[in-house]
């Protein structure tokens, strides 16, 4: 079965137009220092913050070592004397906007700055023939970054109020759905007050019914307080899908839950990293984790053979909620429960909805299924 992973076009075709670029740029650049020192300087420094954009653990290091390669090349000359890391510039740039609307708070106060040295500073590295167009440069680069610092900003309150506006779309939602399960209930209601009425109207007539017809008006009256009852639990399922931070279920509970309903054998095993042990998922976000443990593990009783060892495991990666589901066996010849071909195809389309990606395919001598989700956590 071959894995999920889907990429809009659109943003493919772009990622590809702009790395062939930044690469051709590059090379261009390294090719243009008089020393290899210089080369090989600008291209790890290059490559650094390119890596950066993707995996912001490179956040730190790339500066870092951006600003060491800027003291290395203005106490010993290594040949750069038309270029200084233009590069390098444009992604400390894009990372800027990138750490602003991402990141944490408590990571800004200090990445924003040190990013924002790394390239102000750049300049400094040009041969001595050169310097005098440092300080204007300098100055310049600064005063970029902290332009972009401010449409980092920008785009993280948009995003901020774009998410506000889906959340009180959301909310108007359930309540419109709520108002329309208390007007069913209602009708539930009112009909086991009529059904009652009817009994004891019979009765005090004098006219009391037959053993048969008691038992058959009973029988309605349950059956539409059933109804009504399990009306009644949808509306406060629905009511309770927004719930504050302490509110939330624990990511730790629902995997456990998962796996204590999975019949085996063998036992599947619930694995959480230290850093998400008291980690409390938005309701969105945990519906998806809860749909793609179910399924996953489901798929495991119809299609595999020969399994010694099922783990769900949930981790942070890159700031990303991963959650992913392992087992050792093999395609069974005949599946075990018969069932339609859309499982993973709804749980891509599902995860996709809360903004995450899946993909499902081969791990070793087993298959695994990964989703990637937003880590909003508590």
């Amino acid at each position: 079965m071959p894995g999920i992973r889907r990429v809009p076009p659109a943003q493919l075709f772009t990622t590809l137009v702009v790395g062939t670029v930044a690469l051709v740029a590059l090379v261009v650049e390294v090719c243009s220092a008089e020393r290899v020192p210089g080369g090989v300087g600008l291209a790890v420094c290059g490559v650094l913050p390119a890596l950066a954009l993707s995996r912001t653990r490179f956040v730190t290091p790339a500066a870092l070592v951006s600003v060491a390669f800027t003291v290395v090349a203005h106490q010993v000359p290594v040949g750069l004397d038309n270029t200084f890391g233009v590069v390098e510039l444009a992604a400390f740039s894009w990372l800027v906007v990138r750490v602003v609307m991402l990141r944490p708070v408590r990571h800004l106060l200090w990445q924003v700055p040190l990013l924002t040295v790394a390239a102000a500073v750049l300049p400094v590295r040009l041969d001595t023939d050169n310097r005098a167009f440092v300080p204007d440069l300098v100055g310049l680069i600064g005063f970029g970054m902290l332009f972009m610092v401010l449409l980092g900003l920008y785009l993280r309150l948009h995003e901020r109020r774009r998410a506000d506006l889906h959340a009180l779309a959301k909310q108007e939602q359930r309540l419109e759905y709520a108002r329309d399960l208390h007007d069913f209930v209602a009708h539930h209601v009112t009909a086991i007050v009529a059904q009652a009425r009817a009994v004891r109207y019979t009765t005090a007539a004098g006219m009391p019914p037959s053993p048969e017809a008691l038992d058959a008006m009973l029988e309605a009256i349950e059956k539409t307080g059933s109804q009504a009852l399990a009306s009644m639990r949808g509306m406060i399922t629905v009511l309770r899908d927004e719930r504050s931070p302490e509110e939330r279920r624990l990511l730790a509970d629902v995997l456990g839950e998962a796996v204590r309903d999975f019949p085996g054998p063998p036992r599947a095993v619930a694995s959480v990293s230290d850093d998400l042990r008291g980690a409390r998922p938005p309701a969105h976000v945990l519906d998806a984790v809860r749909h793609v443990v179910q399924e996953s593990l489901t798929n495991v009783l119809r299609h595999a053979a020969d399994v010694t060892r099922v783990r769900v495991d949930a981790r942070l990666d890159d700031g990303e909620l991963e959650v992913s589901v392992t087992n050792d066996g093999r395609v069974a010849d005949v599946p075990v429960l018969s069932g339609g071909g859309f499982g993973l195809v709804g749980l891509a389309e599902r995860v996709e909805a809360v903004g995450g990606t899946l993909s499902a395919g081969p791990s070793g001598a087993g298959w695994r299924v990964t989703a990637r989700l937003p880590s909003s956590l508590a």
